[in-house]
């Protein structure tokens, strides 16, 4: 039997493994290698994704091709552009064109978003009815194009008329521009049908009147003012119709040309000699005229500024060309 004096109290307190190690070697929390391993990995890894997830860049659809701030343009935005603007598709034209174009493009969204930004802005019921009177216009398209304009009438408002000086000066400089070739003022009737064609040429020949004719069969947009063109000089008008048109004397009738699938008919009311405008008559003209350069360079320091001030970038990889333009590139993206 084990006896009293050889088994310790239950109240026994003192730390057998403290006794048992050397006053220095008494282990301490704070100092366990594994634990504290285990958890600076864990700092380090919560820290680097953090930093990671603060330099991501936010996600970009992939038919962006184009940012301009927060706006984003994508490639069937641009084709949609340069089929209204140039008639053509994107594989019809050359890398070079297709940069001119982009940069065009860019450039109109840039004074749309300068001119909201400086409280130039549009209705939305008067942007909804534009697009429901322009088929296939979408009211983005429509947005930015009235912005445009309405931008475009608050600068001209503001220019000054030039002065009296400014117009002769012009004058002066640009005396090649008031001179006129001969002119003819001419009428028109055009026809899907030979046949009609020439029943209108009997009708004519009969003494009928051309302006009546113009009005009842022709299919041009001018018929119901009887067919009126007004004046027109050498180089403004087809060849073809050139070469028969001042052929004419005034009064007289052309005969019938034809096109691949329409058939036209001439009049020429009167000619006109060669001659040159005098300064006073030259003076609206020349008004007109500064005033457009006057607001055309104040868009364009409009543009160079904006350009300077918003974050653009081309994303040229996801281009189907080699983009030549002149705007900032995120070649990365």
């Amino acid at each position: 039997m084990w006896s009293a004096e050889a088994t310790p109290p239950l109240s026994y307190s003192r730390d057998w493994k403290a006794e048992a190690l050397p006053p220095h070697s008494k282990p301490s929390a704070k100092l366990r290698p594994p634990v504290l391993a285990r958890r600076v990995a864990i700092l380090l890894l919560v820290s680097l994704s953090l930093l990671a997830a603060c330099k991501r860049k936010p996600s970009i659809p992939p038919d962006v091709i184009v940012r301009v701030n927060e706006r984003m343009l994508t490639l069937e935005d641009f084709k949609r552009y340069l089929d209204r603007n140039a008639g053509a598709e994107l594989a019809q034209v050359t890398p070079e064109v297709a940069s001119a174009m982009l940069d065009q493009y860019v450039e109109e969204v840039i004074i749309s978003e300068y001119a909201a930004s400086h409280g130039v802005e549009v209705p939305s019921e008067k942007i909804a009815e534009a697009v429901r009177t322009e088929a296939g216009a979408t009211v983005l398209e429509k947005r930015d194009e009235m912005r445009r304009q309405r931008l475009i009438a608050k600068l001209s408002a503001e220019t000054p008329d030039p002065t009296d000086a400014e117009v002769q000066n012009y004058y002066q400089q640009h005396q090649s521009e008031f001179k006129s070739g001969e002119e003819v003022r001419v009428r028109q009737i055009l026809v899907n049908d030979e046949a009609v064609a020439k029943e209108i040429v009997e009708k004519l020949k009969g003494g009928a009147s051309f302006e009546d004719l113009s009005t009842q069969f022709s299919r041009a947009p001018n018929a119901k003012r009887g067919g009126e063109i007004g004046f027109v000089s050498r180089g403004e008008v087809p060849k073809m119709f050139e070469d028969e048109i001042f052929r004419l004397q005034a009064g007289q009738v052309s005969d019938i040309i034809r096109t691949d699938s329409t058939f036209h008919i001439f009049k020429v009311d009167a000619r006109r000699p060669p001659g040159m405008l005098d300064v006073q008559a030259a003076t609206p003209l020349i008004q007109a005229r500064l005033r457009e350069d006057a607001v055309r360079e104040r868009m364009a320091q409009l543009v160079g500024s904006s350009r300077r001030e918003m974050t653009l970038a081309v994303l040229t990889r996801r281009l189907p060309f080699r983009y030549s333009g002149s705007l900032p590139l995120a070649e990365d993206e």
